[in-house]
């Protein structure tokens, strides 16, 4: 099974974004998580979203990643209406 992770640090943000494959069908799935860097791991409380894609899946991990970064680094920005990390502050 064919995976891959990144993970960003954005305005005091940690982005971590993980690519898995569904061998059934070749494509991948992906998953964001947006935490505060400043806490301690242990401490550390994330929110998860879902990247956004036409069909739920992406043709390559690093093309469901650059979109899942992105996204996140969008909903730091307040850019996409509804999805907030406030509540992380």
């Amino acid at each position: 099974m064919a995976m891959g992770v990144t993970q960003v640090e954005y305005r005091g943000m940690t982005i971590k974004a993980g690519a898995f494959e569904v061998i059934a069908i070749g494509r991948f799935v992906v998953s964001l998580s947006i935490a505060r860097s400043d806490e301690p791991v242990a401490d550390r409380k994330a929110k998860f979203f879902e990247p956004p894609s036409e069909d739920g899946f992406f043709d390559t991990p690093e093309q469901g990643l650059e979109v899942a970064i992105a996204f996140g680094r969008a909903i730091i920005d307040g850019e996409i209406p509804g999805l907030t990390v406030e509540d992380l502050w």
